[in-house]
């Protein structure tokens, strides 16, 4: 029977979802799981959280936990890792000495400074496991989940590795997007695609039913506004290049030179959540601590397979059923317009001989010119960090083109300096390899940096969401979720017989709402619950109110005061798209998928005495939320 090592296992989601994935198969229900963290707390709900879901599956699995990475690893068939080093504290470095210099980030862990620092302190973490691996587990698989994936996967294979592969769900979540776009089950047989590039800017090259192409069908249907705000960096670079990229339009915002350097008004044109990721992470604290009260009873849970290619690797190398994946790997000629050591994202053939590439051939130049300053820059990470010559550090800043269109050389120079005095070198004491083992002609901006240090730095995120969300409504009563019914989020406008009930009862001629009536969709009942689960930033998270769920619907009821009839601004938050009331009138709604961010500005006139506020959230996948601030009154 197999052995799987979860390296990272304290991502307490991820490590749950992937063990039910591989339990779902019958052959691997008596399988042995070594969970390893760093982290003793995260690491005893990740493993509590997975014996739920063997129980839930009616599985018997070993299960071990361990701090200790080497017996984690020992005698492995598998090893998964979902690492990151160094957590939120090193990802507000990585966002808040760039922004000094005025550049700004949605994501950051995937290339550009912020993935590039990533990379950085993540490399002696992989150099030590490979050489852990090709000890105690030299027969062993890993499949890697940690970001930056390009430049870890090099950190991987360049320490030794070959029988490594990186993984991410951008493909197969981004094509039952597209489908869904077309009005087609992405499950239908008759549908094909290919797709390659790098990952996170993968392209879909072709798009097929039955040989017929699918684009022109995609092209018509971003011309549909509640189509085309969903995603509008992404149609936009298909409007341009012809080709639909994986990876998401924040991610992708900040990939190429089109859109956040040209100032905000081009940022809030394409909906750019500047900051997304650090947003994020405090979600994450709030997940975690949902997830720490989930473990801590004996009740099953149970598992739907998640769209994850882990298992589906690790069930064809184990019983011999082939199977088809997109892996990232060592290029060496599968797209032939590539350098042959570029980490390549294409199809992937999987048995038990392993994992090989397919053939892809030679990408449109327009796809090649997207993705090649960032292959430069990955080259240019590993050698910094295997050489240690800070110059190539400069040169990876240079050639990314947000960095780029926004500073010039003196100021990447001062900024790259200034980063890595922010992380220091491990032998300092910090998180980075030693970048300075090499010295070259190249010069350094000689400055002696005195970053913040991450204490002053959370202090200062902290005091800034808490600011920006003083005004935030902090009670709301929520009622759902609706199931749509289909594999795609549903437009703002669906539901309108529930929607009506709603809001004739809402907005009737007194005012008053009897919040103790149910409501029934189908044959689901409804009722209106009482929460005051809003965070530091204003967001009323969902996940904690109403539970995970896809595809649905949820509605949310306030009220606010208003001493004095007055003009307000509204400023409003979904995860994901929106319809707002104000006193039974409609006056903002936006069909989009995003994080959220306090950022739409609704202007609207409040009344004199109690306003009432009805929030449709319409929910695709992941987290989901809402909120809405309202300026206090300036009189």
């Amino acid at each position: 029977m197999i052995k799987v090592a979860l390296i990272g296992a304290g991502s307490v989601v991820f490590s749950r979802n992937l063990t039910g994935d591989i339990l779902s198969y019958p052959e691997f229900r008596d399988a042995t799981f070594s969970y390893m963290d760093v982290d003793t707390d995260r690491l005893e709900v990740g493993a509590g959280l997975c014996r739920k879901v063997a129980k839930g599956l009616g599985a018997n699995p070993k299960i071990q936990a361990t701090t200790d990475r080497r017996e984690a690893l020992r005698d492995a068939d598998f090893v998964i890792c979902m690492v990151q080093i160094g957590g939120f504290d090193s990802t507000l470095v990585d966002f808040e000495i760039p922004r000094k210099y005025g550049l700004n980030f949605t994501i950051a862990d995937t290339t550009g400074p912020g993935g590039m620092f990533r990379a950085l302190r993540t490399f002696p973490f992989f150099n030590g496991m490979v050489k852990d691996i090709l000890e105690v587990a030299p027969k062993a698989t890993l499949l890697n989940y940690s970001n930056p994936m390009s430049m870890n996967m090099q950190s991987i294979t360049r320490s030794g590795l070959s029988r490594a592969v990186g993984l991410c769900h951008s493909v197969q979540g981004t094509f039952d997007q597209l489908m869904g776009y077309i009005g087609e089950d992405p499950h239908d047989p008759k549908l094909g695609f290919i797709c390659g590039g790098i990952n996170h800017m993968s392209f879909f090259t072709r798009l097929e039913k039955t040989g017929q192409d699918l684009y022109p069908r995609l092209f018509d249907a971003m011309k549909a506004p509640e189509i085309y705000n969903t995603n509008k960096v992404r149609f936009e670079l298909m409007k341009r290049f012809g080709h639909f990229i994986t990876e998401s339009s924040e991610h992708n915002a900040e990939y190429s030179a089109h859109f956040i350097p040209h100032g905000p008004a081009r940022v809030k044109e394409f909906d750019i959540p500047i900051d997304e990721y650090l947003r994020r992470c405090d979600g994450i604290v709030d997940e975690f601590e949902r997830m720490k009260k989930v473990s801590q009873n004996d009740e099953p849970l149970m598992h739907t397979r998640s769209h994850e290619y882990g298992s589906t690797i690790i069930h064809s190398m184990a019983t011999g059923k082939p199977s088809v994946v997109y892996g990232n790997m060592p290029n060496r000629g599968a797209i032939s317009n590539l350098p042959p050591d570029a980490i390549a994202e294409v199809p992937t053939l999987v048995d038990r001989a392993g994992l090989q590439f397919t053939t892809v051939g030679a990408l449109p130049p327009q796809l090649i010119g997207y993705m090649m300053p960032h292959v430069i820059q990955h080259e240019l990470f590993i050698r910094a960090a295997m050489e240690g010559r800070r110059d190539h550090i400069y040169q990876a800043a240079m050639f990314d083109p947000l960095t780029a269109a926004t500073l010039d050389t003196d100021q990447i120079v001062d900024m790259c300096d200034e980063l890595i005095a922010g992380h220091g070198f491990i032998k300092d004491g910090g998180v980075l390899p030693d970048l300075d083992a090499k010295k070259t002609l190249v010069a350094t901006s000689g400055k002696v940096f005195h970053p913040p240090t991450r204490e002053q730095l959370r202090a200062s995120w902290d005091a800034t969401q808490k600011e920006i969300a003083a005004d935030a409504i902090r009670e709301w009563h929520v009622l759902g979720p609706v199931s749509y019914g289909k594999a795609e989020q549903p437009p703002v406008e669906w539901a309108p017989e529930i929607e009506h009930a709603i809001v004739s009862q809402t907005f009737s001629a007194s005012g008053h709402i009897d919040l103790t009536k149910n409501h029934t969709h189908g044959a689901t009942p409804l009722q209106w619950k009482k929460t005051g689960d809003v965070r530091k930033n204003g967001l009323l998270g969902l996940d904690n109110v109403l539970g995970r769920h896809l595809n649905c619907v949820a509605y949310a009821y306030a009220e606010i005061e208003s001493i004095h009839a007055r003009d307000c601004v509204l400023k409003v938050g979904s995860d994901d798209g929106v319809k707002l009331w104000l006193n039974g009138v409609v006056v903002h709604t936006l069909d989009t998928q995003r994080g959220y961010v306090p950022s739409d500005e609704v202007a609207v006139k409040l009344k004199s005495g109690v306003n009432r506020i009805l929030f449709k959230l319409t929910q695709g996948g992941g987290g989901w939320g809402l909120g809405v601030v309202v300026p206090k009154a300036n009189f």
